[in-house]
């Protein structure tokens, strides 16, 4: 680059009259500097469009062994879903084939539980018709044997009534008789306090007039 400059300045004095050296000096500075960046530009213009074409090379190849990647992968995707869709298919038989042997059991099986709740029903229904006619047959006895004892019952209640009715009758009699005794003994006492009233009435009346006479006799003598 200077060696560039210094032949341009060199050519250009010669070449024509130079008033300045130094405007001459400056303006091939700038006219070389200008050159210069031209060519680095050009340079990295021409570097950038290599790159770029590399770049776009292994963008091409990057895709195109993308595209065989892709490819291989979905032969590998084909063969799954091929390896799938079998897979379901036994997997489909056999839930089929396990979903009619569980029916085929639950039939049985639904079968065999009504046939036992049937006998079972039908125990239950013996023994209840059984103990039924047990506790009527023992109903029907308990209801003979209270109404027996009920009969019972009333043929002493009857004797007992009877019997306290005499004793109260004979009671009453006897009562009867002692109230007259002791009406009777009230009497003849009334009687003998009566006649000893009257004699200590007697008495004492004798007793004043006894008194009375000796008074008399004392006072006339």
């Amino acid at each position: 680059m200077k060696d560039l400059a210094e032949i341009l300045e060199e050519e250009l004095s010669e070449a024509v009259e130079v008033k300045n050296t130094k405007s001459l000096h400056r303006y091939i500075s700038l006219l070389t500097g200008n050159y210069v960046e031209q060519n680095i530009h050009d340079r990295q213009y021409n570097e950038l469009i290599s790159s770029n074409k590399e770049m776009l090379a292994s963008i091409k190849e990057g895709f195109r062994r993308m595209d065989e990647r892709f490819a291989a992968q979905d032969e590998r995707f084909v063969a799954q879903d091929k390896r799938f869709e079998a897979l379901q298919k036994q997997i489909d038989e056999r839930f089929a084939a396990t979903q009619k042997q569980m029916d085929a059991r639950f039939d049985a099986s639904q079968k065999q539980m009504d046939e036992r709740f049937d006998a079972t029903q039908k125990q239950m229904d013996e023994r209840f018709d059984a103990t039924q006619k047990l506790m009527d047959e023992r109903f029907a006895a308990q209801e003979s044997h209270f109404a027996s004892m009920q009969k019972q019952m009333d043929a002493r209640f009857d004797a007992t009534q009877k019997l306290m009715d005499e004793r109260f009758t004979t009671q009453e009699s006897h009562f009867t008789a002692l109230q007259k005794q002791i009406d009777e003994r009230f009497t003849s006492q009334e009687r003998q306090v009566n006649r000893q009233y009257k004699l200590i009435s007697l008495g004492f009346t004798a007793m004043v007039l006894v008194i009375a006479a000796f008074n008399l006799t004392i006072i006339l003598s």
